[in-house]
């Protein structure tokens, strides 16, 4: 395990969501999260995948089968922000799984806290700072937020919270 704090991890993470947002060449809200596992930078082409599943068990899940491409399973039937949110979350895991990852020591960084990693990786590839500046400077307010960034509630409120108080 690599000590950082978390402060620390989390300018990590921002910065790794910063990156892939900007390789969708998205230039506002909603990030077309789905469209980038799907035509991933080349560094990634063997690590992003989405696949659509039929389960109970849970809203979406990384897996790489053994030399074999990583992908992201998603339920099917899921709400379009849940869907959104979660492969967003899970993106993580491919990135720390990837080869480039492995090699960065990733898993050494971030497996300690992934819940709490995934869930902020996910709101700021989402919910991008130069994004949610300028909804912020368009008087946009947070009720509508979630709506136009494509976040479930909970995902918006903690993401409206970090944009208002940076150090969250």
């Amino acid at each position: 395990m690599i000590p950082v704090t978390r402060e620390e991890r989390h300018w990590f993470l921002r910065t790794v969501a910063l990156g892939l947002y900007e390789h969708t060449g998205a230039a506002g809200p909603p990030v077309p999260v789905e469209e980038m596992l799907k035509h991933p930078p080349a560094a990634f082409e063997a690590d992003f995948g989405v696949v659509d599943m039929y389960s109970n068990l849970w809203d979406a899940t990384f897996a790489r089968p053994p030399n074999q491409r990583g992908s992201v399973f998603v339920r099917i039937d899921l709400p379009g922000a849940e869907r959104r949110y979660a492969l967003a979350r899970e993106t993580l895991s491919a990135r720390i799984t990837s080869k480039h990852g492995r090699n960065l020591g990733l898993a050494d960084l971030l497996l300690s806290d992934l819940w709490e990693s995934a869930e902020y990786f996910a709101r700021h590839l989402l919910a991008p700072e130069g994004l949610v500046e300028a909804y912020r400077v368009r008087n946009g307010d947070e009720l509508e937020f979630g709506k136009a960034f494509g976040l479930p509630a909970r995902a918006a409120a903690a993401r409206w919270e970090e944009a208002v108080s940076p150090s969250a």
